[in-house]
């Protein structure tokens, strides 16, 4: 457990053993989650992925996919994004 001391203005220093773990940079932006009357930290794009899983598994479970197929599409997804950034980086 870290502790730090809120300012008059309402700041706290995020102590640097949690900066690293959550490789928190400056000018990154930060999430606050309130749950079950506590306050959850997380750097904001951990949180975005993390509500994009969540979305997923909904989907994938809803709809009846099976991994297999989940992991064929991601290959997909990964090879046609790959053939537009050669297609935009060759030299015309």
């Amino acid at each position: 457990m870290e502790v730090s001391r809120v300012s008059t203005k309402g700041q706290v220093v995020i102590p640097k053993s949690i900066r690293e773990k959550l490789q928190i940079r400056e000018g990154d932006k930060v999430a606050f989650i309130e749950e079950d009357g506590k306050v959850l930290f997380t750097k904001a794009s951990l949180k975005a992925f993390r509500e994009l899983a969540d979305e997923l598994s909904r989907v994938t479970e809803e709809k009846g996919y099976t991994e297999e197929e989940i992991m064929e599409s991601v290959k997909e997804v990964r090879k046609e994004l790959l053939d537009e950034r050669k297609s935009i980086s060759r030299p015309r």
